[in-house]
């Protein structure tokens, strides 16, 4: 009996480990498609999926992502670096930042930016993705890709959605 105590105090250790981080580490992610942007799309009377696949690939769309992700964060990576928050440029930066990253790969926005955005980018997202936007090393995204990896992945829910019969 003594030479089982250990055993079980291990095992009873290892079982509130896991009910304390609850179980994050077994459990498998599911991916599901949020009801409130389905019920979205089922109102919608035009080929909403569609639609917006066919502006994936644009400057403007490639823009807007970029300001959304600055203001708002992204989640959806597993990158070393870690996730980004959103709020680190005003909202009034974001655009100027997001033109001179898409000038980075070679694009242009309809309104060029300013002369400071430049400055921006490098003090405020510099330091993770490079000052030429590489992504230092594959720890934080690319952002000179085509498309980027968010416009990737965005790409890929589109089409299984439509895949599923969902317009």
């Amino acid at each position: 009996m003594k030479s089982l105590i250990p055993s079980l105090l291990i095992l009873l250790i290892l079982v509130f480990a896991l009910f304390k981080t609850g179980g994050q580490h077994i459990r498998k992610k599911q991916k599901t498609v949020n009801s409130t942007y389905l019920e979205h799309v089922r109102k919608h009377k035009t080929p909403h999926i569609r639609e917006e696949l066919r502006k994936l690939h644009t400057v403007a769309y490639a823009k807007n992502y970029i300001v959304n992700v600055i203001k708002y964060g992204s989640h959806q990576f597993d990158f070393k670096g870690g996730e980004m928050e959103g709020g680190f440029a005003s909202p009034n930066d974001a655009p100027k930042i997001a033109c001179y990253v898409l000038s980075l790969s070679g694009k242009q926005c309809k309104t060029p930016y300013s002369k400071d955005a430049a400055m921006f980018y490098t003090s405020i997202c510099g330091g993770c993705h490079g000052n030429d936007g590489k992504g230092l090393g594959g720890a934080y995204p690319n952002l000179t890709r085509d498309p980027l990896l968010g416009i990737e992945r965005r790409e890929e829910f589109l089409k299984n959605l439509l895949h599923k019969g969902v317009h």
